[in-house]
């Protein structure tokens, strides 16, 4: 598995939770979870001036990663996102 650092906006905190099934159901594991808090947008996104801010460390197999984003395009919940891989330190 691969360890990924996974940002996204939301309109409430609540609604992580069905996130956090999505995830599972793609044989992931969130490892730690940030809150930033609400903050005011640059530019509404849906109507909305401000959104939760939320980073999770998470491991996911690579070969699902496609896919998992591709189900996060389609969800309402999640406004915006941003999946960046994270270096295993130990290889260099």
């Amino acid at each position: 598995m691969s360890t990924f650092e996974f940002t996204f906006l939301v309109n409430d905190k609540k609604s992580v939770t069905n996130l956090e099934e999505v995830l599972k159901s793609y044989n992931g594991k969130k490892i730690n979870e940030e809150s930033l808090g609400k903050r005011l947008l640059a530019y509404p996104i849906d109507k909305n001036e401000s959104a939760e801010y939320i980073v999770w460390q998470i491991e996911l197999e690579k070969n699902v990663v496609k896919d998992f984003k591709q189900k996060l395009n389609f969800d309402k919940v999640v406004m915006r996102y941003l999946m960046l891989l994270k270096e295993d330190k130990k290889k260099k």
